[in-house]
């Protein structure tokens, strides 16, 4: 350092040290080798099937949309349980809202999964005990929930869909009618996806 002064400098000049450029090489090829699988190729990962949301189907003062839809499951699971169906679990979401300013009761049971050949499933009560889903939810004015019920359906059923059921209440504060509705619910047709 004294000579660098007397030189005239004040500052000393330090040529890159070929640690430091080793370190920053190893570095780069660590970030380069987080994009490769154990074959030495960039990893791809195959996009999940992608399923729209059906529209609204409105049933009573309850309005429904059905945000998924799935078959070909082979277990259940939740925090303290599992367990296989008898043939083939299907599950959807669904997302109910109260378009009414009063409370409105939703009933898991009604909402069936439907079948190519006709057949309805009513949603599997262990299956929904497992995922620790509500048989009834009381909703308030206006608000909505999304919920998800599990179907136990045979094998080789081919699932078309689901038919919803609102509430039957009356249709205002102070009317007798009953809500309009559909006798049997309202179909909304869907095809599942398949697998995990």
């Amino acid at each position: 350092m004294p000579d660098m002064v007397r030189a005239g400098r004040t500052t000393p000049t330090y040529r890159p040290i070929p640690v430091v450029r080793a370190a920053v090489a190893a570095l780069v090829a660590a970030f380069a080798l987080l994009g490769c699988d154990a074959g030495g190729e960039p990893s791809h990962a195959s996009p999940s099937p992608v399923q729209r949301a059906s529209r609204e189907y409105r049933d009573g003062h309850l309005v429904f949309t059905v945000l998924s839809l799935r078959c070909g499951l082979t277990a259940v699971a939740g925090t303290h349980s599992e367990a296989q169906p008898d043939g083939q679990y299907c599950t959807a979401r669904l997302r109910v809202r109260n378009a009414d300013p009063a409370f409105h009761t939703y009933v898991a049971a009604q909402q069936r999964l439907v079948s190519a050949d006709g057949a309805r499933a009513t949603p599997d009560s262990f299956a929904m005990a497992v995922r620790r889903q509500h048989e009834r939810v009381e909703i308030g004015g206006h608000d909505l929930i999304e919920i998800e019920i599990w179907y136990d359906v045979p094998k080789r059923a081919r699932v078309t869909g689901m038919r919803v059921s609102g509430d039957r209440d009356p249709d205002g504060y102070l009317s007798g009618e009953t809500v309009r509705h559909a006798p049997d619910g309202v179909f909304v047709p869907l095809k599942p996806l398949t697998g995990p």
